[in-house]
């Protein structure tokens, strides 16, 4: 090749090369320099399991610094855009990696070893401390923890309930014979006088009165066929074969034979059990079924003789129970008579049938068609002739935001209102539920207890209701759940709570002015991010719920008016997945306005109650960093105070001791 020729060929060469580079350049976000590299610290750390850890990354050689952060194995746990890894469930070695954004071909890495959360242990435990002294408590192994004083309402034990119930002169909640606030908390227990034998009642009775509930909804006769994969295969027969009526479907052969005789027995047992364990009983005395189908009685409401046989089959009732002081009579059952309907009378006629042989202060409620039917607005003809504004939890749009209805219920009439039918515990009845049922139904029980359902109630669990996995099911977490709630009402004057907002009744102001959501009180939405909240008449209590998320760990925070208490408060936060309370401040000025966020995961979701009220100081005592407990001048009343140490290197990893004041 001649000169010229390897001239030409060199320059073609370098042409190449430049066009190749200027191609390489065009590949890369504009402001890149070439050598990109990006540096993860730490390099290496270790985290318990479900921990988190912090990580960054800087990016040389480009003028964007931006990166993508993965987890390079799969079940390694996750990490967020701002570089906060969150562990996985079990041990082992895992690699965060963050991406350059300007150019992906260059990452960073670092290592995190996930291992087991030691196993914590407090001391002393218990504590014997005497009020006004100290302690010091330590916590093995030593690692680094938060130490803090959790106060918790101890068990209740009310007055035995002096029955019959009657409404309180305020109209808004019910009290007994001595004239002592009466609480409804109510349970499904709707099969029981059916299918379950005796020994099923008794177990069914001592579980439920133990754990605080003092009601249970109950079916004087199940129809044939609508529950018989429900637990009731042989309905209307009874656990020994006896059926209520002599001839099928005919009311008024209630006593027309032995059988029938012994059917009614056995229900009045159910009854007379109940009482002795001071349980009201909301006997539905004709199930209509939902939507007027076979898992009820409408057909055969229409298909008795007559309206005048209605009203005897009412009467025959009340008769056959009239000295049954602990019986509120439910009518209707998930479902709704056509207004001005001839079925819509005959349920009439049965409720004056009733009344005609029952003392004057008989009590009725109802069960109405869901998802969200408030007796006194949407049924008024059979409503305006209840004593109790009992109501559908499912909310209009199927997302179970019964706070909707519980203002709705509180707007219409001084009745007792509550939430009758919330959310099942392992139920899905709209398609809406959301996986995590005790939130369900534990948001069900705050919600509306705290946009107007002051009255009290009702708790159902699937297995328990249906008579499954008996007797283990009594046992499930929604019925723990129960009990805490039912205690951390005990423990203040639930009665005398007046829901945020200015109509008459209410509390005379917003409570919660930022951060309780977008809903608009009187509306119906359907949004599931609404705080609800409520506050005593003397401003010395102020309750406030925080929904949280399905399943959701993240914090929010929430503006209270402080104004509305009337004295300096005490501030607590009240975990309903654990009946805890955990202090956050004393003294808090009455004025203006304080911001208070959550703490983020409460070990089953991110549901949180605020709970402000006057009492002085700490009731419970107070702990320093370095955990030198200091106790009250007092034994608090009603609580139960224990010392706890939290992993920082994981919040969910915790120790308690038990401090016995004297």
């Amino acid at each position: 090749m001649t000169r010229s020729h390897r001239a030409s060929a060199r320059i073609q060469t370098a042409t190449l090369v430049l066009l190749v580079v200027a191609a390489c350049r065009g590949s890369v976000p504009e402001g890149t320099a070439s050598g990109v590299r990006v540096d993860v610290s730490p390099r290496n750390a270790e985290v318990v399991i479900r921990g988190t850890v912090g990580y960054a990354a800087k990016v040389a050689g480009s003028s964007v610094t931006q990166v993508t952060w993965t987890v390079n194995e799969a079940g390694g746990g996750s990490i967020d855009p701002t570089g906060l890894y969150s562990a996985p469930g079990t041990p082992g070695v895992f690699h965060v990696v963050a991406t350059s954004v300007a150019d992906p071909s260059k990452s960073g890495a670092g290592t995190v070893n996930v291992i087991a959360p030691p196993a914590l242990s407090v001391a002393p435990n218990p504590a014997s401390v005497a009020v006004g002294g100290t302690q010091q408590f330590t916590v093995t192994p030593g690692v680094p923890v938060t130490w803090s004083v959790v106060q918790t309402p101890s068990p209740a034990t009310p007055p035995p309930i002096a029955f019959p119930l009657k409404v309180a002169p305020t109209g808004r909640y019910l009290v007994d014979q001595n004239d002592q606030p009466t609480r409804i908390q109510a349970d499904a227990g709707w099969l029981l006088a059916s299918a379950a034998t005796p020994a099923m009642v008794d177990q069914y009775l001592a579980d439920r009165s133990a754990r605080g509930f003092n009601a249970f909804y109950l079916m004087a006769m199940v129809h044939q066929g609508g529950y018989a994969s429900y637990g009731a295969p042989n309905a209307p027969d009874n656990y020994n074969g006896d059926p209520p009526f002599a001839t099928p479907g005919v009311f008024s052969t209630a006593d027309g034979s032995a059988a029938s005789v012994r059917y009614w027995a056995n229900v009045e047992s159910v009854i007379d059990k109940a009482a002795a364990r001071g349980m009201a009983v909301m006997l539905f005395f004709t199930y209509l079924g939902y939507s007027g189908g076979n898992q009820g009685w409408w057909a055969e409401v229409l298909a008795q003789p007559s309206r005048q046989a209605l009203f005897d089959w009412g009467a025959w009732l009340g008769t056959r129970f009239r000295n049954k002081t602990n019986i509120i009579w439910g009518t209707c059952g998930d479902y709704t008579p056509p207004p001005g309907s001839e079925g819509e009378a005959r349920v009439i006629q049965m409720m004056e049938g009733i009344r005609s042989a029952t003392p004057a202060s008989t009590l009725f409620m109802t069960e109405m068609n869901s998802p969200n039917t408030v007796p006194t607005i949407d049924a008024p003809t059979i409503g305006n002739l209840l004593d109790m504004n009992s109501y559908y939890g499912y909310g209009a749009t199927g997302r179970y935001t019964v706070y909707e209805d519980a203002d709705r219920a509180y707007r219409a009439s001084a009745k007792p209102a509550w939430v009758q039918e919330g959310g099942y515990e392992y139920e899905n009845n709209t398609g809406q539920a959301p996986s995590n049922s005790q939130w369900l139904c534990r948001r069900t029980r705050l919600w509306s207890s705290l946009a107007g359902g002051t009255a009290g109630d009702g708790f159902g669990s699937r297995d328990v209701w249906s008579l499954r996995n008996w007797p283990g099911s009594l046992a499930s977490p929604g019925a723990r759940q129960s009990t805490y709630a039912f205690d951390l009402f005990a423990s203040l004057p639930w009665w005398d709570l007046r829901p945020s907002g200015t109509g008459p009744g209410y509390a005379g102001k917003t409570l919660v002015t930022s951060g309780g959501g977008s809903w608009t009180p009187g509306t119906i939405q359907g949004l599931t991010d609404t705080v609800t909240s409520s506050v005593t008449s003397d401003g010395t209590w102020l309750l406030a719920y925080v929904p949280g998320t399905n399943n959701g760990s993240a914090p929010s925070t929430l503006t209270i008016d402080m104004t509305a208490m009337s004295r300096p408060a005490r501030a607590r936060w009240w975990n309903p997945a654990t009946g805890v309370f955990t202090s956050i401040g004393t003294a808090l000025p009455n004025t203006g306005t304080r911001s208070f966020m959550t703490p983020g995961s409460n070990g089953d979701g991110n549901d949180w109650l605020l709970v402000l009220d006057v009492s002085p100081g700490e009731a419970c005592g107070t702990i320093t960093a370095t955990g030198l407990y200091s106790a009250p001048s007092a034994v608090p009343a009603g609580m139960t105070c224990k010392v706890k140490a939290t992993l920082q290197s994981s919040p969910t990893v915790e120790a308690f001791s038990t401090v016995q004041l004297r």
